[in-house]
């Protein structure tokens, strides 16, 4: 394998919490030592009984599941079923791409866009050449465009004259054909990789009912120049139900979005998230609209400067504003709390950005990400070469694979490293937020990642039980047809950690008992 980075780069936030580490890697080795009893106690290979039954009623075959649980920070399970197995892990990939980007590049590390220009506006406020250089940002949303237009104004930029070249030179990329993977190519969750991505490329549509009126408000986020939808759609009484197939819109021309249905008043006020506009006319649109609420004209449109964004660069001498990001650790919160697909390919891409791990050169790629995220994965995490094998980080992939085992020691690394704070609290909370909002436990609290496609469903994270002991978990179901009650298996798992099951059989295991299972 070629080698691309030294794992050195997080060196003083490691250094500073030496002594917190160790007291962890001591307390790990005592649970590993006790964790190898649980398991070689479960030599008869049998789930536990409230775990088997869970996966009767839902219809689930044992065979189609991967478990794994162990004391947090362990590596040793006290439940293991077909823990060696490669299995799909939809977006519990998102684990690994997050917890090696807060390792390898800091959650202090930032991104830089950069607007450049021929020249200061002259005493007419005119600017030429204007160049936007793509930092590889994964939250370069739209009030960060609004705030952009607004540093121009105030250096008394007034008029901006012909088209504006965008460099996204940073990322070395492949064709990307949004949809490809399932065929949804307006859905937002599809959009690809971007040095200079804006909002996603996405508009959110709300529909908000008007009480009395019989109609409901339709308002886009953000709005884009030139781009018409209905300012209202008529309501009718009854249930919610399938409100979207109600709605009945039509999105074939990109310019004029329209609603030929009704929406039900019962829903409340809900959102359709859109993607219908190739990267430069998104960027047009939405760029010319910030720039006439400033006050600055602009008559032109945004062109890509091309595979050759050096030589565009070249053009614009002057430096008007660098958008500095806020820190990774905040780009990693949104990428796992809400499950974000577009901001979890740039993360993956910036961990071979030339300022980022150490040893990569040039523009990021996802091969080199890959090289980089599994020379990571052996040396520090200890998991061996195809045991994790991630695609575009974000787990919309039919090629990435894991196993239970592997991820099991990814989350145990994740526990006793110097990031760990920052890595559980960007994981969503049972009962409380995220895509983990309306999956609450009796007697526990989850930190858990999900995972969701067409034949996978899949959980994994650490769990706190009703003592306060906290378990690695990872659950993930590979089925086609998946059963329609999958989701009730690995919720039926987290329940048990939650209600003091992976304690017992720990407990058991310590004095003699046959309290876990090691199904292989």
């Amino acid at each position: 394998m070629q080698k691309v980075l030294k794992i050195q780069r997080f060196a003083p936030l490691r250094q500073g919490a030496k002594k917190f580490a160790l007291v962890l890697r001591t307390a790990a080795l005592l649970l590993v030592g006790a964790g190898a009893a649980v398991q070689a106690a479960g030599g008869s290979g049998a789930l536990p009984s409230e775990l088997a039954q869970a996966l009767e009623r839902a219809r689930v075959a044992q065979d189609d599941v991967a478990f794994w649980v162990a004391p947090a920070g362990s590596g040793r399970p006290v439940l293991s079923l077909n823990a060696d197995r490669a299995v799909q892990p939809a977006s519990t990939v998102k684990l690994v791409t997050t917890l090696a980007a807060l390792d390898l590049l800091g959650p202090a590390y930032t991104w830089k866009t950069r607007w450049s220009a021929r020249a200061m506006p002259d005493a007419a406020g005119l600017v030429r050449g204007l160049t936007i250089e793509g930092g590889g940002d994964p939250w370069y949303v739209i009030e960060r465009l609004w705030l952009a237009a607004q540093r121009l104004s105030a250096l008394g930029v007034r008029t901006i004259e012909g088209d504006i070249a965008v460099d996204r030179s940073l990322f070395d990329l492949a064709a990307y054909t949004q949809g490809e993977f399932d065929g949804q190519r307006t859905r937002p969750y599809n959009v690809g990789p971007d040095a200079a991505m804006v909002s996603f490329k996405s508009v959110s549509l709300d529909i908000t009912p008007v009480k009395g009126q019989a109609s409901a408000r339709v308002t886009a986020l953000p709005q884009l120049s030139g781009v018409r939808f209905p300012q209202t759609v008529r309501t009718v009484a009854g249930p919610c139900g399938d409100w979207r197939s109600r709605l009945k819109m039509d999105v074939s021309n990109p310019r004029s979005i329209r609603f030929s249905g009704v929406y039900p008043e019962a829903c409340g006020q809900k959102s359709l998230h859109l993607s219908l506009w190739s990267a430069d006319e998104y960027f047009t649109r939405a760029l010319a609209h910030v720039l006439s609420q400033s006050g600055i004209a602009w008559k032109g449109r945004v062109r890509d400067a091309g595979p050759r964004g050096a030589a565009a660069r070249s053009g614009a001498g002057v430096l008007l504003y660098e958008d500095v990001s806020a820190p990774l650790v905040q780009s990693v919160y949104w990428t796992n709390k809400f499950s974000n697909n577009p901001m979890a390919r740039q993360l993956f891409l910036s961990l071979s950005l030339p300022d980022g791990a150490e040893g990569a050169q040039g523009a990021a790629s996802l091969e080199k990400s890959r090289r980089v995220l599994q020379e990571w994965l052996t040396r520090r995490v200890g998991v061996r070469p195809g045991e994790i094998v991630v695609d575009n980080g974000s787990g919309l992939s039919r090629t990435a694979r894991v196993t239970a085992r592997a991820m099991g020691e990814l989350l145990s690394y994740g526990f006793r490293s110097a990031v760990m704070p920052e890595f559980m609290a960007s994981l969503p909370v049972t009962g409380v937020d995220g895509t983990m909002k309306r999956r609450p436990l009796e007697g526990g609290v989850g930190h858990i990642k999900t995972g969701l496609l067409s034949n996978v469903r899949s959980a994994a994270g650490y769990v706190a039980d009703n003592a306060g002991r906290r378990w690695s978990v990872v659950a993930v179901i590979n089925a086609d047809p998946m059963p329609a009650g999958a989701q009730r298996a690995t919720q039926a798992l987290l329940q048990w950690c939650a209600s003091g099951g992976a304690r017992r059989a720990f407990e058991q295991s310590l004095s003699g008992g046959n309290g876990g299972a090691g199904a292989k």
